[in-house]
């Protein structure tokens, strides 16, 4: 479990910062081309959000997928019914917290419900890591906790050493 390291990373070596390519899609078709803050100053208000969300599937390093189950998502094989029933996430950009940390809002049901720690008028998880193929998600709300699929039974979340690590397949 954990965010994969990079590969070719030896023992005690801190991984490589890898860029996803969907990921960088994601943001500059929302945001527009990342400008050095040299160029925005400290009190540029964020741009104003443009674009349509990108749509993935999560499925954790089992290959199992997140699928809807009494109102909980749930780590699931995809074998037989259970393919067909795996969730879409819908993901934008967050354009009110900090870039290079990869804020997304994700959705589920067409964005009809949002994964969130805590209730509030924008819940929110953000992407705090890309390890050349694998992501893990940190609730904006409560930082240090990561979602996890560890125990099989829901989608939760756990201290960064139970972190569960996501391919992302974009739809």
């Amino acid at each position: 479990m954990g965010v994969s390291a990079e590969p070719g990373a030896g023992p005690g070596a801190a991984p490589e910062s890898v860029i996803d390519p969907d990921m960088e899609a994601l943001f500059d078709e929302f945001l527009g081309k990342e400008l050095s803050p040299e160029l925005t100053g400290p009190s540029a208000a964020p741009p104003l959000p443009r674009g349509r969300p990108h749509h993935f599937v999560l499925r954790d390093t089992e290959q199992r997928g997140l699928c809807l189950r009494g109102g909980r998502l749930v780590p699931t094989p995809l074998q037989g019914a259970s393919a067909d029933q795996e969730e879409i996430f819908s993901a934008v950009p967050n354009p009110h917290l900090e870039r290079r940390r990869c804020p997304l809002i994700v959705g589920i049901r067409g964005g009809s419900q949002a994964l969130s720690c805590t209730p509030g008028p924008e819940p929110r998880l953000q992407l705090v890591s890309f390890g050349g193929s694998t992501h893990s998600f940190e609730a904006a709300a409560c930082p240090g906790a990561f979602l996890s699929t560890a125990g099989g039974q829901e989608l939760g979340l756990a201290p960064p050493h139970g972190a569960t690590g996501f391919y992302l397949h974009r739809r």
